[in-house]
Order: C-alpha cells, then sequence, then structure tokens
C-alpha cells in the first residue's frame, strides 16, 4: 500500500500535496516562534535579555539560600509577591549591567582563580583535599557540565573583583577624619525638664467629632490583623506507640538485647572512720583502728566515733559520710571493700595511701540484681517507643504522599493513617498556635501562598525528628480595621492623650520662648513641679532619653557663650524641653588604634557608596527595558 502511494506520488499533484501539508506546520512552527511557546522575555538590559525562567530560578534559589540561612525564622510570606518578585528582578539587571561592564572593560577570570576557587569550595573536599568525584558528581547533581560551572565561577570572580576594584579604591583625608572624629566625639552640656502630658489629659474635652478625626487619622491602632482558623494532622511517636503490638516473647528478646539500657550503675552510701599518718607509724594507725573496730562491734555509734577520731576532715563532722560512691570514684583498695561489703556490714582496716579505713555501707541502689518481672512495664514502654520509631518513618511517608494527592483536604489522609485532625481557634501571623504546634514552620507555612492562596495542603513539616504536622487553612480573614463604635472608649482615651501631648508641647513652646527672654529652666521646672536634669552627653550616652539626646544633636551649636533651645515629644507623649549650654568637639590623634579603626571603617562605608553609585551610572546610560513587572 505505502509502496503504491510512493509510486504513484509524482508529478505537480504530489508536489501540490506537499505543500498543503507543509503549511500548517510552518504557521505553527512561527507562532511557537513569535512567542506563545517560547519562554518570556521580563526585562532586557543592554541587549541581554531576562526571561521568566531565569527570574523564577532565581527567586527559588534566593528563598532557599534564606531558608537555610534563617532556620526557624525563616518567613515563607517575606519572599513571595510582586515587591519581592521586583527586588529579585533588580538584583539580576544590575548583575547584567556589571557583567556587562566587565565585558566592556576586559576584565576576565584566569584558569588559575578559577582552579583555585573551585578546590576551596569546602563540599567539592574529602578530609580537607579537594576530590574530583566529589566535585563532578555535585556538578551532575545539579543538571550541569563541569564546563558550564567554571564559566559560572569565571562570570562571579569577574564580578567580585569589578566590585572590589571600586570599593577599594576608597580614601579618606586626615581632614575628612578629623571631621568625622569632631562631631562623632562631639560632647554637649544640656538641661532638661519634662512636662507630663498626664496634666493635660482629661477625656471630658474630647468631642465626637475629635474621636472621629483620630479614629481615621490613626486606622493602624485599631486593625484586626489578617488571621486564619487551620486544620492539622499531627503525627508522632507517642501517638504511634500504642499500635505496637506486643507478647511476652518478644518483650523478653528485647530486655536481653537491650538488658543494658534498664539498668544504672550500681551505687553505695559509705561512711568511714580514717586513722591516718596524725596517730603515729604505720602499725600505731593499724593498732587504733583495730580497737575502733573492736568498739563498732560492741555496739559504739559509728557517727560518734567518727567525728572523734577520724583524719578526715571533710567527712569526720558529717560522722564520716562520704554520700553516693560508684565505681572509679575512690583509690583500688577502698572500691573494692566498699563493692563487697552487705549492706551494714563492717569492713576490717583497709590499708590505703591515706592510713587505715573502717568502712561501712548504709545504702544500695542500682545494679543489676532487677528481674524482667519487675522491669516489665520500663521493658515494654521501651519496646513500644523503638518499633514506633521505625512505624514513625513508614507514617511520614504515607502521610506525605496522601496530603500530596489530596491538596484540598486533610480528611483521605486522616482516613489512611487513622489519625484524628484536630483544629486550631483564629491565630495570626504573630501568635495563636496550639503548643502541639506551636512552630515557626506551621506559621510560615500557614501563610504561604500554596496554603493560604492557592488551599492546598501544607507539605509535611518537621517540628521534631520524630514530630510532624500538615496544616491547611479552614477559614481566612483579612486585615480589618475595628468598627469605630466597637471601640469608641478606646479611641476617646487615645484622642484625649493626643490632645494632652499637643498642649504640653504648646507649653513647651511657651517655656522656650520664655527661656530666650532670660529666664532659668530649673526655676521653671521647680516652680511646676517637673523632672529637672543637667547633664554632658555624648551621641551614645545612655542615661538620658534617646528623643533628648537626637534633638540636642540635630540642633547647630550655639556660639561660645551663648545657649540654644529645643524641644521634642517622648514616646509616652510628654514634652522634653533642652536647654543646650555647651560644646565640646571631638579631636582625632588621641587614641591612634581608635583613629586607625574609623579610618577604616570610613573608607569601607565610601567605598560601598562609591560602587553603588557606579552602579546607578551605569543603570542611566544603559538601554534597560522591564518589559513585565
Amino acid at each position: 500500500m505505502l509502496q503504491a502511494i510512493r509510486d504513484k506520488a509524482q508529478g505537480w499533484i504530489a508536489w501540490a500535496i506537499v505543500i498543503l501539508i507543509s503549511i500548517p506546520f510552518a504557521l505553527f512552527g512561527i507562532q511557537e516562534y513569535l512567542g506563545s511557546g517560547a519562554d518570556p522575555v521580563v526585562a532586557e538590559v543592554a541587549g541581554i535579555e531576562i526571561t521568566e525562567s531565569e527570574l523564577e530560578n532565581s527567586m527559588r534559589d534566593f528563598r532557599e539560600s534564606m531558608r537555610i540561612s534563617l532556620g526557624d525564622a525563616y518567613r515563607q510570606e517575606l519572599f513571595e509577591g510582586e515587591a519581592f518578585r521586583a527586588q529579585v528582578l533588580d538584583r539580576l539587571i544590575n548583575e547584567r549591567l556589571l557583567r556587562h561592564a566587565a565585558e566592556d572593560w576586559n576584565m576576565r577570570g584566569s584558569d588559575a582563580q578559577v582552579l583555585a576557587y573551585i578546590q576551596s569550595i569546602p563540599s567539592f573536599q574529602n578530609q580537607g583535599r579537594f576530590d574530583p568525584a566529589i566535585y563532578e558528581a555535585a556538578v551532575r547533581n545539579r543538571g550541569m557540565s563541569s564546563a558550564g560551572f567554571e564559566d559560572l565561577v569565571r562570570q562571579e570572580l569577574v564580578l567580585r573583583q569589578l566590585q572590589s576594584g571600586v570599593s577599594s579604591s576608597s580614601f579618606t583625608t586626615g581632614s575628612e577624619l578629623q571631621e568625622q572624629v569632631r562631631l562623632s566625639d562631639q560632647q554637649r552640656s544640656i538641661e532638661f525638664a519634662r512636662i507630663p502630658m498626664s496634666a493635660f489629659n482629661d477625656v471630658q474635652q474630647v468631642s465626637a467629632a475629635d474621636a472621629e478625626r483620630h479614629y481615621e487619622n490613626n486606622p493602624g491602632d485599631y486593625r484586626v490583623p489578617e488571621r486564619v482558623k487551620l486544620a492539622y494532622l499531627s503525627l508522632n511517636v507517642e501517638g504511634l506507640m500504642p499500635l505496637v503490638e506486643v507478647d511476652e516473647q518478644r518483650l523478653r528478646e528485647y530486655y536481653e538485647e537491650h538488658r543494658s539500657e534498664f539498668f544504672v550503675e550500681e551505687e553505695r552510701k559509705v561512711r568511714h572512720i580514717l586513722i591516718g599518718p596524725e596517730v603515729g607509724t604505720e602499725e600505731d594507725q593499724q593498732a587504733r583502728a583495730l580497737d575502733l573496730l573492736e568498739q563498732l562491734r560492741g555496739g559504739a555509734d559509728f557517727a560518734q566515733l567518727a567525728k572523734d577520731n577520724s583524719n578526715d576532715p571533710g567527712s569526720a563532722a558529717n560522722g564520716g559520710d562520704l554520700g553516693w560512691v560508684n565505681r572509679g570514684a575512690m583509690v583500688k583498695p577502698f572500691e573494692d571493700s566498699a563493692f563487697s561489703l552487705d549492706l551494714d556490714a563492717l569492713s576490717g582496716p583497709v590499708k590505703t595511701d591515706f592510713g587505715y579505713h573502717i568502712l561501712q555501707v548504709t545504702a544500695i541502689r542500682g545494679g543489676t540484681d532487677a528481674t524482667f518481672e519487675q522491669m516489665l512495664p520500663q521493658v515494654e514502654e521501651a519496646y513500644r517507643r523503638f518499633q514506633a520509631e521505625d512505624l514513625f518513618y513508614d507514617y511520614h511517608e504515607r502521610l506525605a504522599n496522601a496530603a500530596y494527592e489530596n491538596p484540598d483536604s486533610l480528611v483521605p489522609a486522616a482516613e489512611t493513617l487513622d489519625l484524628k485532625a484536630e483544629q486550631t481557634d483564629w491565630i495570626t501571623r504573630e501568635s495563636g498556635l496550639p503548643m502541639a504546634i506551636d512552630h515557626p514552620k506551621v506559621l510560615n507555612a500557614a501563610f504561604s501562598e500554596d496554603v493560604l492562596v492557592n488551599g492546598n495542603n501544607s507539605d509535611v513539616l518537621d517540628l521534631e525528628p520524630t514530630e510532624s504536622v500538615v496544616v491547611r487553612v479552614l477559614q481566612h480573614e483579612p486585615e480589618t480595621i475595628k468598627p469605630f463604635d466597637s471601640v469608641r472608649e478606646e479611641v476617646m482615651k487615645a484622642t484625649a492623650a493626643e490632645m494632652a501631648s499637643e498642649q504640653a508641647a504648646s507649653k513647651g513652646a511657651e517655656v522656650i520662648e520664655e527661656l530666650r527672654a532670660g529666664r532659668v529652666l530649673a526655676g521653671i521646672a521647680d516652680g511646676n513641679d517637673w523632672v529637672y536634669k543637667d547633664a554632658e552627653i555624648s551621641r551614645n550616652s545612655t542615661d538620658v532619653p534617646a528623643e533628648v539626646i537626637d534633638a540636642t544633636f540635630a540642633v547647630t551649636p550655639p556660639k561660645d557663650g551663648e545657649k540654644a533651645y529645643t524641644g521634642v515629644v517622648s514616646a509616652e507623649g510628654d514634652y522634653f524641653v533642652i536647654a543646650i549650654n555647651a560644646v565640646e568637639n571631638g579631636e582625632a590623634g588621641a587614641n591612634a588604634a581608635a583613629d586607625k579603626i574609623r579610618q577604616e571603617r570610613m573608607e569601607s562605608l565610601m567605598g560601598s557608596a562609591e560602587f553603588d553609585g557606579m552602579l546607578q551610572g551605569l543603570r542611566a546610560r544603559s538601554d534597560l527595558e522591564i518589559l513585565r513587572e
């Protein structure tokens, strides 16, 4: 059949058929080329395109980098949305500009530099030495060739060289250093008084119009933050322990295999009487010890004999009591005797380097005397936990699969694993999680785009090595503002406080005019029962309110013999009236080491500013077009 068609497909008819068939294919190809199947371009910089996939990959890489860097402090919502997308796009544009500039200036990383950098990367090393096999495997896992990875490294080295070359070229002159020290180390002699807002606070003065105006001007004070209610499935070892089947045979086998886990080291409570060199010769010591031993066997009180006769100053006052002793804590002859005695039995004189001891064991704990039957509750709990840990990893995988395959509900996962879905009350980005799932990972997931916006189950979130959870959003309320009527009393109080603060500031302005007319601040403060203080301050002082320091150094220094005045509202709404009486400038040269550090810091800041300026210049001069924000 096919051969017959081929034989007859000759002449103009055949060519007509070929052309007719080719037209739709050609048009389809053109359409794909013109854009419907191509990777969209989001920006073009100096003739270099930045595609949608490049931007998405950069966003993903940046998120992963932040996830690793921040750990539990990572918040997914900070790395989503249009603002984040614009930030990453801006970084890509800057990178392209710098790369284009480096090419124009013929900057290049040598093969030796690339090799040295790659060999210095710790993840490519084995026992501190570069391992080519590890390097090749790591590069392959990233879906790259060695040549491609080396090209990326070369580009990165060039960009670093460019930035370093610009930033490191900055320098600070002696006059610039002197000016910086003059201002940063400046001391100002001041006095200030605090006019309390409370002196003017009266809710009765607030009208309905005043309150409504305050409410409209300060909506953030009355907001209800965005909140959600969650459903969650919790998986942990404790919950799986009841599922473990037990019988006596299994428990006995486990007990024998893990016998050492069920016993603590034997300890003995010991008291002793030491007869040492203070008594005389070794024969004298032994004779004295034997005499005391006979007294003890005759019924004498051990504690009293120890207090009266023992040459161990650390235990004699306590009746010879040494407390609990384990093996290895005492010298060998002492230990051998102590751990061979029966409870309450007396030892014969035991010779050590310290003299002769008489020992008595008053209590024993631990050891291996307990039977399987006595340890059964502990053995069963340990066995259940041991087996439940194996179950946990199986359930973890099944939970992940079920939650992923049914992203719009937790019911299938709960039924598959016989778990009970729990629910939270309203929670915000800051608080409200039940203690069982109170973890940053849960908040991050709950307010992430995939869970909150797309309505999917979260991934399995590992809160602890053997404790995991999957969450989904049941209800969501965006941020709202409380209705005025529901916060009327609160608004009235806030309005009164705002008006009182304004009145305190108005009074402060009057006081400043009085000071300029010749009155003294201390006298005015005393007459009004205001808090007054004078101080010598620097920009780093901690014994004066921060508002006072900021306001003081924002004022142009007064001329010698003159004063300057200013005022500022405190965080509480009070008003500070400030008089600046004198200024003493800082001087360079008093501390050469400090000046050196300051100079290096200045040059670093200037270098960063110059690099930013260069980058802005490149942007201004380049053909930059952002096609899709």
